[in-house]
């Protein structure tokens, strides 16, 4: 037994499919229909809209806060293009050990 599990739960193995509510058949023929219409969840068609209302919320800028969205937008971009542009700093730094190495060994048999 780990620490993690209380000791109800040890009790009770099993009893989770009890606890859980069942949904009616007639309920979830509803969501089906609904959703073989288009006709999605709610949140969805909310996140749908919520683009529309970005660019109405353009248009109600001032140029400086357009501006400003602008430069937040870059800076936002860049933030999360970061990961990529360590990968490439790696690769760089990789062959430029590389390069180094090779040359070191062509020294070293120009000497002998």
């Amino acid at each position: 037994s780990t620490p993690y599990h209380s000791l109800k739960e040890e009790e009770d193995a099993g009893s989770d499919a009890e606890d859980s509510p069942v949904p009616a058949a007639d309920v979830l023929a509803k969501k089906l229909a609904a959703a073989a219409q288009g006709q999605g969840p709610k949140i969805l068609a909310r996140q749908d809209d919520s683009s529309d209302e970005e660019e109405d919320d353009e248009v109600d800028l001032t140029p400086e806060e357009l501006e400003k969205k602008r430069q937040f937008e870059m800076k936002r971009k860049m933030h999360y293009n970061e990961a990529q542009n360590i990968k490439l700093a790696r690769q760089l730094i990789a062959k430029e050990m590389h390069g180094e190495a090779a040359e070191e060994e062509e020294d070293c048999e120009e000497d002998e």
